[in-house]
C-alpha cells in the first residue's frame, strides 16, 4: 500500500473484514499508511471497534507507531488515539485495541522505526 494519498480517499472497511495498513513494506519514518473509514454498526453499544496488528520483519528497535484517527477524512485531522505501538512479542508483533476509541477513520502513522526492516499492518473490523 502506499502512503497515505490525501484527503477523501479513504475506503469502507465492514464489520468481520480486515485490510492492511501497511504490507511488508519498507516504510520511512513520519509515513501515515492509507486510511479506512469503519463501518459503524447500528443498534451495537462497540459501533466502531478495532484493532490494528502490525508486525516487522525482524527487530525493529526501538520504535512507534501511532494509530491515528479522525472524523473526516483529511491529513492535518488525524490525532493519535491512546499510546502508540512501542513493544512486539519475540516474532516481532505488536497489537492496538480501539475498543476505547470511536472514529470514522482510521490509520496508522510510522513515527520512529531506526531499525531496516519491512511492516505489515493489518486493521481488523
Amino acid at each position: 500500500m502506499p502512503a497515505y494519498p490525501g484527503a477523501g480517499q479513504a475506503t469502507m472497511i465492514n464489520a468481520n473484514k480486515q485490510k492492511f495498513l501497511w504490507q511488508n513494506e519498507t516504510v520511512v519514518a513520519g509515513t501515515a499508511s492509507v486510511a479506512f473509514m469503519l463501518e459503524k454498526q447500528k443498534s451495537a453499544s462497540y459501533p466502531h471497534g478495532f484493532a490494528v496488528e502490525i508486525a516487522f520483519s525482524g527487530d525493529p528497535g526501538t520504535f512507534e507507531v501511532d494509530i491515528q484517527g479522525a472524523e473526516t477524512d483529511q491529513a492535518n485531522n488525524y490525532t493519535q488515539l491512546g499510546v502508540g505501538i512501542t513493544q512486539v512479542n519475540s516474532t516481532f508483533v505488536g497489537r492496538f485495541d480501539g475498543a476505547a476509541f470511536y472514529p470514522k477513520f482510521v490509520r496508522a502513522l510510522l513515527k520512529t522505526l531506526p531499525n531496516a526492516v519491512t511492516v505489515t499492518a493489518i486493521l481488523t473490523r
